[in-house]
């Protein structure tokens, strides 16, 4: 199952929002040692059904289910520990290469077919994925689609054949409207997301091997997309009391409950917490990568409560170990360091961006730590940076729901700079969550009609995200996209841009959630 990293806004869109499943899809004669390899991947033991697929594979040279087996488990595996893409492309085009020769000799080889159209999906997906050779990942999609319904045109009653298909059709068509970076997509043919849509339910009702993979794929869509969050939870859930041992399903749920369709950070932080404990455990399927990823996941939950020093401590594992794998787990949480430490106008919070820029092994992170000194340097020369850590005690009352002493506190902030906006916009949110809508509407709208130059640019992408949420919570729903589209398109770089893309997919209606 994949992994999907949020620990970033702009990660967490690219990576939730994938066009393409890793979903390996099941062999078309009943082979039960095909069955066994997913059984493993199924509960989590990517490694074990990754040897397992290889030892069938290479027994068999010409079994095309086992090598698409050895290539889903890597692509699952990559998603982690981001070091097989190597071996990921080498496999994908030998085996691209075998099921199209097999094909093209007979037309009527359907097993050929089908993994032929899998595999063009599952490096369509890696490629998209890695931002490796964009182009090449629009063929095999259009490759992906074109097999896809040549198969299911002679074979429309095998239910798990409609989970790849099913999936290009949802993405590809919000596509174009959720993310500016697969425009590019559009030379690619159309999707059509209700069809999508009822592929991969009846994939969930009536497949044969791959019904828990829709179900997970359903998930994704029901409860980022569709605003059908208590389906997609309930799915989720279902599928991690089928597969307790499989860290990914509780790892989803951690950045379900963190992200901005629920919102819900203390629920984040207690599946976070379950992650390590189990990698504490030494649990074998709860691997170094995924405790590392419950690091980054809770770090950032405790940052966006205001609990940086926690944050930062939390990261000591990762910017303090020796250790260099993953290769990506040093240089993210050294990023994330530098960013909290600026959070809190710290005098050392250049230093983790620079450790980064000193370290030719990590040649992918050093646009983003340039860019980060960039705006380290840009917040202390304005101001912004001093006076957004004065107001942090302030904020971390907001988050912990003790309202009354919020407001004195932006209040006595008010006294001291009449005219400051960053203390007007957290007035506005904390009226926001009060739901003081009227009040915190003409605050909100205030910021906007100033259009301050000094003014940072999350602040005005905060102002417009909220007052699209409020237009949809009264059903102006043309007004609201309005006001998300201008966030997508003005302040992509921007916190809000997540919420906003959701915003363009789903009106926002926040849920409280009963404990479960």
């Amino acid at each position: 199952m994949r992994y999907q990293n949020i620990n970033s806004l702009l990660a967490a869109t690219l990576t939730l929002l994938l066009l393409f499943s890793s979903a390996p899809t099941f062999a078309t004669e009943d082979n039960e040692a095909i069955r066994a390899g997913y059984k493993l991947y199924y509960q989590g033991d990517l490694r074990g059904a990754y040897q397992h697929f290889r030892r069938l594979a290479d027994r068999e040279p010409g079994n095309v289910a086992a090598a698409y087996g050895v290539l889903s488990a890597l692509f699952a595996r990559d998603l982690s520990e981001e070091s097989l893409g190597k071996e990921i492309e080498q496999r994908a085009a030998q085996l691209i290469e075998l099921a199209k020769a097999r094909y093209d000799k007979n037309p009527r080889d359907m097993e050929a077919l089908f993994y032929l159209a899998q595999t063009h999906g599952v490096r369509a997906g890696y490629r998209f994925q890695r931002r490796k050779s964009l182009l090449g990942a629009a063929r095999d999609a259009s490759k992906s689609k074109k097999y896809s319904e040549a198969y299911v045109k002679q074979n429309p009653e095998h239910a798990d054949a409609y989970i790849a298909l099913g999936l290009y059709n949802y993405y590809a068509d919000i596509a174009p409207s959720m993310l500016k970076f697969v425009r590019f997509l559009l030379m690619i043919p159309g999707g059509d997301k209700k069809l999508g849509l009822q592929q991969l339910e009846r994939a969930a009702q009536t497949g044969e091997m791959w019904s828990p993979q829709a179900r997970l794929e359903l998930a994704q869509i029901y409860t980022w997309l569709a605003g059908r969050l208590e389906d997609g939870l309930q799915l989720t859930q279902g599928l991690r009391r089928d597969y307790p041992d499989n860290p990914d399903l509780t790892l989803r749920l951690a950045r379900l409950y963190a992200g901005p369709v629920v919102e819900d950070s203390e629920r984040a932080a207690r599946e976070f917490t379950h992650v390590l404990k189990r990698a504490e455990q030494n649990h074998p399927h709860y691997t170094q990568a995924v405790r590392y990823q419950a690091l980054l996941g809770l770090a950032q939950v405790r940052a966006g409560q205001w609990q940086l020093e926690e944050a930062i401590t939390l990261l000591h594992p990762m910017t303090d170990s020796p250790s260099t794998k993953p290769l990506w787990a040093k240089p993210r949480s050294l990023l994330a360091r530098g960013r909290y430490r600026a959070l809190l106008n710290k005098p050392n919070a250049k230093e983790d961006a620079q450790r980064v820029l000193s370290d030719t092994r990590w040649k992918r992170w050093h646009k983003e730590a340039r860019q980060q000194l960039d705006w380290i340097q840009k917040r202390k020369k304005s101001g912004e940076a001093a006076r957004f850590a004065e107001l942090i005690p302030g904020n971390r009352l907001v988050a912990q729901r003790r309202f009354e002493l919020a407001r004195k506190f932006y209040l006595q902030k008010k006294l001291e700079s009449p005219k400051d906006w960053q203390v007007r916009y957290r007035f506005a949110r904390l009226w926001f969550l009060q739901k003081k809508f009227q009040k915190a509407r003409a605050s909100f709208r205030e910021i906007l009609r100033r259009n301050n130059s000094q003014m940072p640019g999350w602040l005005k992408a905060g102002a417009k995200l909220h007052l699209a949420r409020l237009h949809d919570l009264r059903g102006e729903r043309k007004q609201a996209l309005k006001l998300y589209d201008d966030v997508v398109d003005d302040y992509e770089q921007e916190p809000a841009a997540l919420a906003a893309r959701i915003g363009l997919l789903t009106p926002y209606k926040r849920l409280q959630l009963a404990a479960r």
